[in-house]
């Protein structure tokens, strides 16, 4: 198995613009994609590493500003690091200072390296023994410092493909890294409870000045509350599947519990999916699953039911069908959209450092739309059974199985858009914006819905009318579609900068040692990690692979701390430490208890 020694990221490279008269031109940017998949991330497996345009090297640089044999990376037998200029005719600056050719220049972690047009950065581990550092560093050259500072912040859209897959790496002494080592979880915690328990921004959700007694009173109302619900959507579905059972037999009973969980489940394995980087605790999916289950079905049954009857009597009895039509679509848009945008709303506001972006306001979006949708399709298959079934499967299931969770996602990714931008006013327009958007499109579904439904029970028997009302409802399902391809453009885009997050604040957490190598590479590509938990999984057993999912959790989570303080969120005040600490502390000890764990069973097969 190859060791890891260091890495090489790119921070800036070279893009080919249109020809022109003199021939192609070039500018330098930061590099821009659609999929976080491209090769960012170089990781240095060899005590000497060659770089340039030829493919022959070790890292390519497809820059035409680079020679094809450009420099060479090498770590000595000492543990010191050091970049060679092969060619008197290459340009190689360390930190804006350029370097002589044939001459081995010392390197230390994170220092910026510009070859051409490309600007990469080198992160190790330990880096030691490297002479005149200090007298190095005062001679970095002020405007390219103002360049680099100006770049990094930039990479949100960068992409990444790590290099082979790593393994769980060795753990580190206690004590390294300056961490700040008390604090009010300076106890120590159960196994369980650290795995598979809250996490770190459960932590500090609340203020420390709540008191005991606070903290067991909202925890109390909110049960409470979801007690009351939760009764109330019961006894509103046994009413339906009573009546369900009475008029069509138990068959219609089943068929209302069964088909409902297709579409369900598969909004789960898709939101499994997107949440690729950094994901979401199972208990903050559940919760928003439940807040469109049991909350938001009997809340926005009530209040629709009472609009319905305040516009009968406001409604003279020879007014329009489109306009009554229109008038119930937008009372069913509006209460529904706004029962679970309020859902979105509590948890962003009251777990704020848990809601870090788009894909967030995604993933927690479609948990609240699938536990709506799961309710309310029981509902339409327990009393259409009989008569429209085939048309229900179609119309609920194949076609709109993604309805719900795609109104509200409207609504939760500007939410999550907050994230991204210091600007007060884009914070307070974006989700309104979203919101909005999620009312017209509901209520525009629903009003096409509607009005189909009430011409063919005006014109019973003609076909023409049903064949247009079939073809009205077909095309329904186009306005949710763009948006669909819209959201999926806000996901992949969002699902980059994730990857660019962990590429950027990570980097300094290489040099410390808080992170290694092997880590640092493999948490910009979901799918190897997954294939690395898996690992775990089978040849450890369960709580290893919990082990393992938690120290990659954690590691992501310091990088979107350190993201979150630099968009402006402020210190926890009336805490003795930090998120960041307690994450570096977190990472240290399931460190720790991976080696512990991971010796003793390769002792023990060795012994049997």
């Amino acid at each position: 198995m190859s060791q890891s020694y260091g890495v090489l990221r790119v921070v800036c490279m070279p893009q080919l613009q249109p020809p022109t008269a003199r021939g192609w031109a070039v500018r330098t940017r930061s590099p821009a994609a659609w999929l976080p998949d491209e090769q960012l991330v170089h990781v240095l497996t060899r005590r000497e590493t060659s770089i340039g345009r030829a493919l022959s090297n070790d890292v390519v640089l497809m820059d035409l500003a680079v020679s094809r044999e450009h420099a060479r990376v090498v770590l000595d037998s000492d543990g010191c690091w050091y970049i060679i200029n092969l060619t008197p005719h290459n340009v190689i600056r360390v930190n804006g200072q350029a370097i002589p050719s044939h001459v081995p220049f010392p390197l230390r972690s994170q220092d910026i390296i510009v070859l051409g047009s490309t600007m990469l950065q080198f992160l190790a581990p330990h880096v030691a023994c490297i002479g005149g550092s200090e007298e190095r560093a005062e001679q970095i050259d002020t405007h390219f410092a103002e360049q680099v500072t100006q770049l990094l912040p930039s990479v949100s859209s960068q992409r990444v493909l790590p290099g082979p897959g790593p393994s769980i790496p060795p753990t580190l002494p206690p004590g390294e890294g300056g961490m700040t080592a008390f604090g009010p979880w300076a106890e120590e915690e159960s196994e369980e409870e650290d795995l598979l328990g809250a996490g770190i921004t459960m932590q500090f959700a609340l203020s420390p000045r709540l008191g005991r007694r606070m903290r067991w009173l909202m925890a109390g109302v909110g049960l409470s509350i979801l007690a009351i619900c939760a009764l109330m959507t019961l006894i509103l579905n046994s009413f339906i599947g009573i009546n369900a059972l009475t008029q069509n037999g138990a068959s219609s009973l089943l068929a209302a519990l069964t088909i409902p969980l297709i579409p369900a489940l598969a909004t789960l394995l898709l939101v499994n999916f997107i949440d690729r980087f950094e994901r979401e605790p199972w208990y903050l999916r559940l919760a928003t699953f439940l807040w469109g289950m049991v909350i938001a079905i009997p809340t926005a049954f009530f209040i629709e039911r009472l609009i319905d009857s305040v516009l009968l009597n406001l409604l003279e009895p020879g007014t329009s069908t489109v306009l009554r039509s229109a008038l119930q679509a937008l009372n069913a848009g509006v209460t529904e959209e706004t029962v679970k945008g309020l859902g979105l709303l509590l948890l962003f506001l009251v777990l704020r450092d848990q809601f870090d972006n788009i894909t967030d306001g995604i993933v927690y979006s479609a948990m609240i739309g699938a536990g709506f949708a799961l309710v309310e399709n029981f509902s339409y298959f327990a009393s259409g059974y009989r008569n429209s079934l085939v048309f229900l499967i179609i119309y609920r299931v194949v076609l709109g199985w993604l309805g719900h969770p795609t109104f509200t996602a409207c609504f939760g990714a500007m939410l999550g858009y907050t994230r991204h931008t210091r600007s007060r006013w884009q914070q307070v327009i974006t989700p309104l914006l979203g919101y909005i958007m999620a009312v017209m499109l509901h209520s525009f579904f629903d009003f096409v819905d509607i009005q189909a439904g009430v011409e063919v029970q005006a014109n019973p028997g003609n076909t023409h009318v049903a064949m247009l009302a079939l073809v009205a409802i077909i095309c329904d399902y186009i306005p949710p579609f763009l948006v669909q391809m819209m959201l999926l453009y806000l996901l992949i885009r969002s699902l980059a900068q994730e990857a660019a997050i962990i590429r950027e604040f990570l980097a300094s957490e290489v040099s410390n040692g808080v992170v290694t190598v092997d880590e640092y590479a493999l948490l910009q590509h979901s799918f190897q990690r997954t294939h690395q938990e898996r690992q775990a999984l089978w040849h450890y057993g369960f709580r290893h692979w919990l082990r393992v999912k938690a120290l990659y959790q954690a590691e992501i989570g310091l990088a979107f701390r350190k993201w979150h303080v630099s968009m402006g969120d402020s210190q926890k005040n009336g805490y003795l430490r930090q998120p960041e600490d307690v994450y570096r502390e977190r990472i240290r000890r399931l460190r720790q208890e991976i080696r512990a764990f991971e010796e003793q069973e390769r002792a023990r097969r060795r012994g049997t």
